[in-house]
């Protein structure tokens, strides 16, 4: 019988390959995008850690708190609730999540940790 960390880790690996509006389906918008955002700024070096949907919602509060930070970071205001569209800000202007990344992709280097595609 698998233990409860092999479990969760298969749960999060097949998260994992869903695709950002499949992730939204699955966990309700917030948690999964939160995740997603998650990976962003950890590729461009905003973050340390990256994380899936499971511990994300799993420990909401930290976790969505780091993501903020992280976008901080790069100048943006984000908004996280675990049930509603997370609200991107830049310079007190509401923006939409894909500007976001984009204006992470344009003003932060992708980090060497992770392989170029």
């Amino acid at each position: 019988m698998a233990t409860r960390e092999e479990n969760l880790k298969k749960i999060n690996d097949e998260l994992e390959s869903l695709t950002d509006e499949e992730l939204e389906n699955v966990a309700g918008g917030t948690i999964g995008e939160t995740a997603g955002d998650s990976q962003i700024l950890y590729d461009h070096g905003l973050m340390d850690n990256h994380y899936g949907s499971i511990p994300v919602m799993f420990y909401w509060k930290s976790k969505s708190a780091e993501v903020d930070a992280g976008w901080a970071k790069a100048g943006i205001t984000c908004v996280t609730a675990p049930m509603g569209a997370n609200k991107y800000f830049l310079n007190n202007k509401e923006i939409s999540r894909r500007e976001a990344f984009d204006y992470v992709k344009s003003h932060f280097k992708r980090s060497h940790h992770i392989s170029s595609d």
